[in-house]
């Protein structure tokens, strides 16, 4: 074994060229000593060899490392030789020699490698498609497996390969076996890590509320990316980008903005303006000022349209329909008052150089405005230039018109206007006395009915006439209270009778008030409720004997007081009556008023008070 470590070491060194040989090596050089590695491994390393001719050659080896599988390749992949002395995993990446020995740091001897015949080269080398077993060719001549793309066609029509499969060598092979392309690996290249952009022209710039990076002149360079603007507002930044704390430790990072950003965000004319609206004669107003005028488009087909921030007026569809520009109207220029420069004389008129009166003080004091000066709004001011008074030219002051006496009024008009006053105010309160009325008896009234219809829906055999009769009874004595009431309130109206005296001379030729209007109302409710009711039960009970005896006579309960309250009301007004029998007429109820009438006796009454006419037209006869 020693002498082959001193033939090994006289063999001469072979260039640094030959060193760094590509991993193609020309066949018959790589051939050379490798026919029998074996053998000549085993004898070299039991020490058997006796001499140089002996030994094979292993410089193919030199420059190649040791990978995880226990092979030797090259920088590219491509396998040479494998280790057969040595702890694989320990040798990752170590270094062979031109004698296959690999060495530790410590000049050591740690593993020894030999060469792989070529043709078991190949066989070792792995195929660029046996990991994708499905892998299969696409119409875009791609290959895929698993839906992603691994590799791509190199040879063949893409569209007739379309869905071929591509075995682990890269052939494409057709459904009896016949390679009809080839294919390559193919693998997506990785993303170029982005430039470092350059900063260094933030370097010295300052943050704003806003968070912007700018410089004195308020131009903007960057914007804060991270960190609070209001908190980090007046700091610096460096060439990095970095904004830094008074203690030096980073607090917040700024980004640049593009050079046609840095002049920040550009406000149209009308940004400033809510609800800009073009006007009829062609002005943009908001507010009621006038801020800009139409520079294209028709201003009557513009008018009410909204101006947005850059001047556009558009349609509800975003379709630009005219264009407004910024303007102001011009300032008029203020009138002088011909007064102006004059004093308020102690007559309170003004006098110009002539001696002639052109105005006269028409607002303050005389004792305060005698001897001050007028300005140039007419206003008379003190010496503080305060208002005290104002002037008015003998112009523009009115000629006071006469104003036309009115007519005096005439006994009788006087009269007649207090009466009709009297009139609506009493027919006023009627109206209410007699609505309240009618909200209490109109409950009574529906139970008195629905009484008298139930007990006429039972059987002859089953009805109970005494009971009814106790059951109405005290209904109609009860809805008899309630107008005796409201009779009695109606003619406390008129406690002297004095109103009642004049009944007689009142006319129902003049239009009724609202008031009596109202009060008809409520009366023909109250007169059509009750005498619906009354005559409607006669005409149930009438088949009932006993019954009958006992409610008839009951049934002027309330139909006496009212007529009662009818006298009264046509007694205190008499127009109010006729109002009523139209009303009732309209219902078809004056026939039946009249009989109501006529069996109490209440015809009578009222024609023996003169109202015989207002009886006939209550009850719609002529």
């Amino acid at each position: 074994m020693a002498d082959v470590k001193q033939q090994s070491s006289n063999l001469p060194e072979r260039p640094e060229a030959q060193e760094q040989a590509p991993s193609q090596v020309d066949d018959a050089e790589s051939q050379a000593g490798i026919e029998s590695v074996g053998d000549e491994s085993q004898a070299l390393q039991s020490g058997n060899v006796d001499n140089e001719k002996d030994l094979p050659d292993l410089s193919i080896l030199e420059g190649k490392k040791v990978n995880k599988g226990g092979n030797v390749v090259d920088d590219n992949g491509k396998l040479f030789g494998r280790i057969v002395d040595g702890d694989a995993s320990k040798l990752v990446g170590k270094k062979i020699d031109s004698q296959g020995k690999i060495w530790n740091d410590s000049g050591k001897v740690v593993g020894t490698a030999e060469v792989i015949p070529i043709d078991e080269r190949d066989e070792s080398s792995s195929a660029p498609f046996e990991d994708f077993p499905d892998a299969v060719v696409s119409k875009d001549g791609t290959i895929i497996s698993d839906n992603q793309v691994i590799g791509k066609l190199v040879e063949g029509d893409a569209k007739k390969l379309s869905g071929k499969k591509v075995d682990k060598d890269g052939d494409v092979i057709d459904n009896i076996g016949n390679v009809v392309g080839k294919a390559e690996r193919w693998e997506e290249e990785d993303a170029p890590e982005p430039e470092a952009i350059d900063l260094s022209a933030l370097a010295g710039k300052r943050v704003n509320k806003l968070g912007n990076v700018v410089d004195a002149s308020g131009s903007i360079y960057g914007r804060l990316v991270e960190g609070d603007p209001k908190k980090l507002a007046g700091r610096m930044c460096d060439k990095n980008g970095d904004v830094r704390g008074e203690g030096g430790d980073i607090v917040g990072r700024a980004e640049l903005v593009p050079e046609s950003e840095r002049e920040g965000v550009k406000q149209g004319p009308f940004a400033d303006f809510n609800g800009a609206t073009v006007t009829k004669d062609g002005k943009v107003e908001a507010g009621g000022t006038v801020i800009g005028r139409i520079i294209d488009g028709d201003a009557k087909k513009l008018f009410g349209k909204p101006v947005d921030d850059d001047g556009d007026i558009l349609d509800s569809n975003g379709n630009l329909l005219g264009k407004a520009e910024r303007w102001e109207e011009p300032e008029k220029e203020k009138s002088r008052h011909p007064a102006s420069g004059f004093k308020v004389n102690r007559e309170g008129n003004v006098v110009d150089e002539n001696g002639d009166t052109i105005a006269k003080l028409t607002d303050g004091d005389l004792s305060r405005c005698a001897g001050k000066e007028i300005d140039d709004d007419g206003d008379v001011v003190d010496g503080k230039n305060q208002r005290i008074g104002s002037v008015t030219l003998l112009a523009d002051i009115p000629v006071p018109e006469e104003v036309p006496e009115e007519p005096k009024e005439s006994p009788e008009e006087a009269e007649e206007r207090k009466q009709m006053e009297q009139d609506k105010k009493l027919a006023a309160q009627m109206a209410t006395c007699i609505q309240q009325s009618l909200d209490k008896i109109q409950p009574i009234l529906k139970m008195i009915t629905e009484a008298i219809e139930s007990a006429e829906r039972q059987p002859k055999e089953d009805l109970d006439e005494q009971k009814l009769v106790d059951t109405v009874k005290p209904l109609l004595e009860q809805g008899g209270a309630i107008l005796q009431e409201a009779n009695g309130v109606i003619r406390g109206l008129d406690p002297d009778g004095r109103i009642q005296a004049n009944a007689k001379h009142k006319t129902a030729s003049r239009e009724a008030t609202p008031e009596e209007y109202r009060l008809a109302e409520v009366l023909k409710e109250l007169t059509g409720s009750v005498s619906q009711t009354i005559e409607g039960a006669k005409k149930k009970v009438a088949g009932m004997p006993h019954a009958k005896k006992e409610l008839n006579p009951l049934w002027g309960l309330l139909a006496e007081p009212l007529g009662q309250i009818l006298a009264a009301v046509g007694l205190l007004l008499s127009g109010v009556l006729g109002l009523v029998g139209n009303l009732l007429a309209g219902l078809g109820l004056g026939g039946l008023l009249d009989n109501l009438l006529g069996g109490l006796g209440i015809k009578g009454i009222l024609e023996g008070l003169g109202l015989g006419s207002l009886t006939k037209s209550l009850t719609g006869k002529k």
